[in-house]
C-alpha cells in the first residue's frame, strides 16, 4: 500500500491505499478539458493527440459551469470510476459544485487533477504532478493496470451559502479583502502580458511580491474592506481587513502554509488586519505559519482550524479565483461541505 507523509498542520487529509479494482484491472476514466485554461492554451494539442491514441477514454471539452455540470451528468450514466480534471482552479470550482450541489453520481468518483490553467492552486496540493499532457500520459498509464500505484488523499470541500436564494459554490480556497483586489488586479495584468511566463505563476509571484513590498513601505496598495466576522459562533466586532482567506488546502504554493491554528476544526481560517504591525518581521513567520512573538492577534495577525464562518461585507469575494458578488442582504456563510477523494499518483 502506498501512503504518504503529512506536513505539519494537514487536516482534513487521510491518505490510504487505492486498488479497488486489482493491480492490473483497467479503469474507466473521465476526462474534463478545459481548452481556454491557462496552460492548456499552448499544451491542448498534446493532450489531445494522446487522447486520440486511447479511443475508449471517455473525454469533453468544458469552458462553463454549465458544460460541466452536463458532461459529469453524461460521465455518471457511463459510470466512470475516476473523473480527472484538466484545467485551473476555476474548472476544478466548477466541478466540485456539480459533484457536491447537483450530485450526478450516486458515489461521488475520486478526482485526477491535471495542472491545465495559470496558477494551478488545488491542482499543485492535490493533483498529479507534471504538466498536463506528461500527468495524462501516467493517469492512461495507470488506467490501463500499470505504471505507478495510485493512492489516495481525502480533503474537506469548502461550502459557501450566500442567501436562500442563492445556488451554493463548493471550492478550496475563499478569499476576501486585499487578496480578492489584488486578484482583479492580476487578472487585467494577464490579459496585457506578452508572454506566456508573465501570465503564469511567475508573473504573479512577482505582483504579489510588489504588494507585499508596498505594503512594507506604508503605502496604500489595497484599500480596507470592513467585516463583521462569527467564527463557530464567538463574534467579532466589524473591523478593517487587509487579507482574509479560508481554505482546506496544505500548501498555497512551494514552502508557502501560512496557518498556525491549533484546534481541531477541518477548514483553515487566517486574516490580517488591514494596518498589521512588524509586518517585516511578521512575514516569513507569517507565509510559513511559524508563530513568532509578533505573530498574534494582538498585533493584526490570526489564524484558526474552524467549523464555521459567518462574513458580513459590502464587497465581492473569491472562490478559487473566482469572483462572485455577495448578496447584501444575506451574510456569507462558509463551512465544510463534504470530503472529496484526489487520486495521486
Amino acid at each position: 500500500t502506498t501512503t504518504s507523509m503529512l506536513v505539519k498542520n494537514e487536516i482534513g487529509c487521510a491518505p490510504s491505499g487505492f486498488e479497488p479494482w486489482g493491480a492490473h484491472r483497467q479503469r474507466r476514466i473521465g476526462i474534463l478539458l478545459n481548452p481556454q485554461s491557462g496552460t492548456n492554451r499552448s499544451g491542448f494539442d498534446a493532450c489531445s493527440q494522446l487522447l486520440a491514441q486511447h479511443k475508449h477514454i471517455i473525454h469533453r471539452e468544458v469552458v462553463t459551469p454549465e458544460d460541466v455540470a452536463a458532461a459529469l451528468v453524461e460521465m455518471a450514466a457511463k459510470q466512470v470510476d475516476v473523473l480527472a480534471v484538466c484545467g485551473g482552479d476555476g474548472t476544478v470550482q466548477a466541478t466540485l459544485t456539480a459533484l457536491f450541489h447537483t450530485k450526478p453520481f450516486d458515489a461521488r468518483p475520486p478526482l485526477a487533477l491535471l495542472a491545465g490553467g495559470t496558477t494551478n492552486m488545488t491542482a499543485a496540493d492535490v493533483g498529479i504532478e507534471g504538466k498536463p499532457a506528461r500527468a495524462l500520459q501516467r493517469l492512461l498509464d495507470w488506467s490501463a493496470g500499470s505504471g505507478s500505484m495510485g493512492h489516495i488523499e481525502r480533503r474537506s470541500v469548502l461550502r459557501v451559502d450566500r442567501g436562500p436564494d442563492c445556488t451554493p459554490f463548493f471550492g478550496m480556497f475563499f478569499s476576501a479583502a486585499g487578496i480578492v483586489q489584488v486578484t482583479r488586479a492580476r487578472w487585467d495584468t494577464r490579459r496585457r502580458a506578452s508572454s506566456h511566463v508573465m501570465r503564469g505563476a511567475l508573473g504573479t509571484a512577482l505582483m504579489v511580491g510588489r504588494y507585499l513590498l508596498g505594503l512594507a513601505l506604508g503605502r496604500r496598495v489595497v484599500e480596507p474592506t470592513s467585516i463583521a466576522i462569527r467564527l463557530d459562533g464567538q463574534t467579532f466586532d466589524p473591523a478593517d481587513y487587509l487579507a482574509l482567506f479560508i481554505t482546506t488546502l496544505v500548501r498555497l504554493s512551494p514552502g508557502i502554509y501560512p496557518y498556525w491554528g491549533e484546534e481541531a476544526g477541518p477548514l483553515r481560517y487566517t486574516a490580517v488586519a488591514y494596518q498589521p504591525r512588524h509586518l517585516l518581521l511578521v512575514a516569513p513567520s507569517l507565509l510559513r505559519g511559524k508563530r513568532n512573538r509578533y505573530l498574534t492577534p494582538e498585533f493584526g495577525y490570526t489564524s484558526k482550524n474552524i467549523h464555521e464562518a459567518v462574513l458580513q461585507l459590502e464587497t465581492e469575494c473569491a472562490l478559487d479565483g473566482q469572483l462572485f458578488d455577495r448578496p447584501r442582504q444575506h451574510p456569507l456563510m462558509i463551512t465544510n461541505g463534504g470530503e472529496a477523494e484526489f487520486l495521486r499518483l
